[in-house]
């Protein structure tokens, strides 16, 4: 064998029958792999990049970090004969300048926005044509661009734990200046209620309660409710109905902040939608002997009606199948309405159940998944009723599952001073020694595994450690 110098090209010159010996062919080999894949790059497989898509939309944070770590490196590897000819954004025609990387972030925003927003997404049967509704207006409403410009960038930074920069304000200003003059304009009536016109003011409301400017929420659904009652009620929604439930969700995420009245009961006027279609194969909890005999009877309806909804989503995580939104949509508002409209004395039986179920109901309706709300006014006031009830009339296991629901859905690590006591006392009066008793327990009242089961442990492992010392 020789190589002629300053050539990278080996020959191998072979004068014999014999077989080489295993060095020179493995020498031949290598040789011949290296040409047959010279200009190749390595294909990732489709399942691979399947998987990493969806770690990636289960964690914003990864996604949002590395995307343009990866849009460098595969700008290197395929620097010869890129895939295609610029980037996602350049075949997408904005209704005004914005920078591509400003957008691109509205539409990491988009593909995550289900599972972050939320908890029961799994078991809700959102339609395909959901997110098309949702980037389409991008290219042609300037004040929708706008609109979904700031707001996601500041839910991820406030998601992210990062410092707001600044750099959302001026589209923010040019959204409330482009829908200003859209409102003020004369003869253009049917842009002033259109759907688009009322998803720009909700999506103002739902902002401005995620940064706490409650003046400022309060003042943009009072300007919903007024498009909507020019548009002829709350009905004419129906075939938004992803809309209605972000707008029930935000007119109840007020209630909870600040104690106001809530402004689309009216939605209460629709005739009840369905149960799931396959509800007959579910045996439905009848627990309310477990409630006492005393609560008001509208109390149990409601009560049986969360319990009902509580065995169907469980049924369909299970099965892996998936519920209509308007059983979603129904059962929030009717349920969530319903106890908002009660009023009972403050140290009475009625009165902490009916909070205990708002405290649950918020958990499974309003929560986000990947960021937990803080509900100042009603924390405060279940604190307060908790602290006044007789709970010598109440069940020791309806008064675990009572202080429970408060530890995973409204309360705080500042609620844990007064919280632990009477937690770590009730759950040695049921006899809890791990969480599968605990969750056994919760599971007899109301319980969702997807939505509660992390948090719920979370509790009980801080909790069972002061039982036992």
């Amino acid at each position: 064998m020789s190589t002629p110098q300053g050539l990278g090209m080996p020959f191998v010159v072979s004068t014999s029958l014999a077989k080489p010996d295993p060095n020179l062919r493995k020498f031949i080999r290598r040789h011949v792999m290296m040409g047959k894949n010279r200009g190749k790059t390595r294909q990732t497989k489709r399942k691979r990049q399947e998987s990493s898509e969806l770690r990636d939309a289960a964690n914003p944070e990864k996604l949002l970090t590395e995307s343009s770590d990866r849009a460098s490196l595969i700008a290197t590897r395929h620097s010869t004969i890129p895939p295609k000819v610029g980037s996602e954004l350049s075949t997408i025609q904005l209704a005004d300048a914005v920078e591509p990387s400003i957008v691109a972030t509205v539409l990491q925003f988009s593909s995550i926005a289900k599972q972050a927003l939320y908890p029961l997404e799994s078991c809700i049967s959102f339609d395909k044509g959901d997110k098309r509704q949702w980037i389409e207006p991008l290219s042609f409403d300037s004040a929708y661009l706008h609109t979904m410009v700031f707001t996601t960038h500041d839910y991820f930074n406030l998601l992210l734990h990062r410092t707001p920069c600044g750099e959302t304000s001026p589209h923010f200003f040019k959204t409330l200046r482009i829908l200003r003059e859209r409102l003020l304009r004369e003869g253009d009536g049917s842009s002033k209620i259109s759907t688009l016109t009322a998803s720009i003011v909700l999506a103002l409301a739902s902002h401005a309660l995620l940064v706490k400017e409650y003046s400022s929420a309060k003042h943009h659904l009072e300007g919903l409710r007024k498009i909507i009652n020019l548009r002829g009620g709350i009905t004419t929604f129906k075939d938004s109905l992803k809309l209605l439930i972000e707008i029930i969700r935000c007119d109840l995420g007020m209630v909870f902040h600040c104690g106001t009245r809530p402004l689309f009961l009216d939605v209460l006027s629709w005739q009840r939608f369905p149960l799931h279609p396959e509800s007959h194969q579910i045996e439905f909890p009848c627990n309310t002997d477990k409630v006492p005999k005393s609560i008001n009877g509208q109390l149990v309806m409601i009560w049986t009606t969360m319990e009902r909804f509580c065995s169907i989503i469980n049924f369909a995580a299970k099965s892996k199948s998936r519920i209509p939104k308007e059983i979603f949509l129904n059962t929030m508002a009717s349920v969530m309405y319903g106890l908002i409209d009660m009023e009972f004395d403050v140290r009475s039986t009625d009165e902490v159940i009916r909070l205990g179920l708002l405290a649950f109901s918020s958990s499974v309706f309003l929560q986000w998944k990947q960021m937990r709300m803080s509900y100042a006014h009603f924390s405060a006031l279940y604190k307060d009723c908790l602290m006044r009830v007789d709970f010598s009339n109440i069940p020791a296991q309806l008064q675990l599952w009572l202080l429970m629901v408060g530890a995973i859905s409204v309360f705080g690590k500042v609620d844990n001073e007064w919280l632990e006591p009477p937690l770590t006392a009730t759950m040695n009066l049921c006899h809890i020694g791990s969480w599968t008793d605990m969750r056994d327990l919760l599971s007899t009242f109301m319980w969702i595994g997807i939505a509660h089961d992390e948090l719920g442990k979370s509790v009980f492992d801080s909790m069972y450690v002061l039982t036992i010392a």
